[in-house]
């Protein structure tokens, strides 16, 4: 490292330091800060939502939306970054650069194109703020971080192997005056929140061109920045075990990784007939989450062959030695298996009383994977029958909490539901989408993968038939307001403003909601 590279680091700790380790307050709990609001990524708000009575704004950050959907059949396989909402601040993912489209779209040719290529667009950092009335922009940071390689280099062959045209997400994270953002080699810049310029560059990992950020970052309440890297093969990414995987900590006295290997040191290492399962690392597009008193960080690792050989993983924070780790195969019986998909956002959240909620994929005719819940230390402790690509929001109330998911029957085409869960995730409630149509008999499916819950109780949540809802406890309609038709839009979050403004995504435009 650099004389300047270590000067600037110690300048970064330094202002970490100062005014990293701070007590939340009202104010910072009313921010939506990072991916489910908090580190323990909850999707409970302190603040009490607007009514959806009109649009305040729509914002395009993906351009590209159309030639992405003509690629993937008309569907958006794309996860995207929550907005960030700090004070009047609004912060969002936006896209620029070039997408090189297939000739016909879908057939991989002339190759490199489609999602094969997206590491020729370009990842940016919006800043926007409100000014009589509309969202207008602040500063923009344009980010050299890449997604994953979608497919083996030159080997369209090894195409059930690799991402499936899923893009991984690009997320940041706000912490005390500063933004958080992913970058290239496994690095992440710190940028001042004012203007977006560059504090620090952290890069932990040199120049390596085949090093990603594999998660989102997370922020805890100390100001330490997690998240999960790995480093390719250059040819054959999916079907070459992984040169590294590392989990990592930006902390005030200094950046600390920990290689996957040795948080999960009896991971399972024969696949049966299948050969080596490979290296454990971080499932991508999983965020880190922090425990209620900070000590403990969860994370979901899996083998990088067989993506079934999955644990999720307890670390302690202060100097990421394993605390335990649980293989999800055969929870449910011997014949269930449970596992996390790079295709997936499912990421762990805590509740109050330190319970791990995560959503995971299974083995089973449904499509619908398991909410699986596990104590503290680390025991299974129930299960809900939906979990696909679904962090939960987390209500707390009368001394105990409850559970909000999507909960869509995908195999039969519906129904579609919102689902609250007791906290031991027995029902309690279930809102219905009941938009009709020829193409849609038994309603639209919920592309929400991260919902919000506000202060009392009211759930957030979009729908691919283009509407934003808000659902009052006990599962009845408190409003709702339509957007944009978004069938086959994937899965996209929401986000409460400390003002009660409702931020949410739909087909590649970020739209805010609230009173007239």
């Amino acid at each position: 490292m650099r004389k300047t590279e270590v000067l600037g680091l110690l300048i970064a700790l330094t202002i970490i330091q100062t005014i990293g380790i701070v007590e939340l307050d009202a104010q910072s709990t009313a921010n939506w800060l990072q991916w489910g609001h908090d580190g323990q990524h909850n999707g409970d708000s302190s603040v009490v939502g607007q009514k959806p009575q009109a649009q305040l704004a729509d914002v395009t950050y993906d351009p590209f939306v159309a030639q992405e959907q003509a690629e993937a059949g008309d569907a958006l396989t794309i996860h995207y970054q929550v907005p960030l909402v700090n004070g009047g601040a609004t912060l969002l993912e936006y896209k620029t650069g070039v997408y090189t489209s297939c000739d016909p779209p879908g057939s991989h040719t002339p190759y490199p194109c489609g999602p094969d290529a997206w590491n020729w667009e370009i990842w940016n950092e919006r800043a926007f703020t409100w000014q009589k009335g509309s969202l207008v922009e602040k500063w923009n940071f344009q980010s050299d971080w890449k997604p994953e390689p979608n497919n083996n280099v030159n080997d369209l062959n090894s195409e059930h192997y690799g991402l499936f045209g899923w893009e991984p997400v690009f997320h940041a994270a706000v912490s005390e005056g500063h933004v958080f953002v992913p970058g290239a080699f496994g690095s992440v810049y710190m940028l001042n929140e004012e203007d977006g310029s560059v504090a620090v560059h952290f890069s932990p990992f040199g120049s390596d061109p085949n090093t990603y950020v594999s998660s989102p970052l997370t922020a805890d309440a100390k100001g330490n920045i997690y998240y999960s890297a790995m480093r390719l093969d250059p040819a054959l990414p999916w079907t070459t075990d992984v040169n590294g995987a590392w989990l990592v900590k930006i902390a005030p006295d200094g950046v600390r990784l920990v290689k996957f290997r040795t948080i999960v040191p009896g991971a399972q290492e024969n696949c049966f007939t299948r050969g080596p399962c490979g290296s454990q690392r971080g499932a991508i597009n999983v965020a880190p989450a922090i425990s209620p008193d900070g000590k403990i960080l969860y994370i979901v690792s899996r083998s990088h062959l067989v993506s079934y050989i999955t644990y999720l993983v307890a670390v302690n924070v202060s100097d990421l030695t394993p605390r335990w780790y649980l293989q999800l195969i055969g929870l449910l019986g011997k014949n269930n298996v449970d596992f996390a998909v790079d295709e997936s956002s499912s990421t762990p959240a805590v509740a109050p009383d330190g319970s791990i909620f995560f959503g995971a994929s299974s083995f089973n005719p449904s499509g619908r994977g398991d909410l699986l819940k596990f104590s503290p230390d680390g025991q299974f402790l129930a299960a809900f029958n939906f979990g696909w690509d679904e962090t939960p929001a987390i209500y707390p109330h009368d001394g105990t909490y409850s559970v909000v998911i999507k909960n869509n029957y995908y195999k039969t085409n519906g129904p579609y539901f919102i689902s609250q869960l007791d906290s031991n995730l027995r029902p309690e409630w279930h809102f219905r989408n009941e938009t009709i149509n020829s193409t849609h008999p038994s309603g639209y499916e919920w592309c929400v993968n991260a919902p919000a819950v506000d202060a009392n109780g009211t759930v957030y949540a979009n729908s691919e038939d283009g509407n934003l809802y808000v659902i009052n406890q006990g599962g009845t309609l408190r409003g709702k307001i339509f957007l944009r038709l978004a069938a086959d839009a994937a899965y996209t979050p929401i986000a409460l403003g400390p003002d009660g403004r409702l931020y949410t995504e739909n087909d590649g435009d970020m739209f805010v909601v609230g009173n007239k």
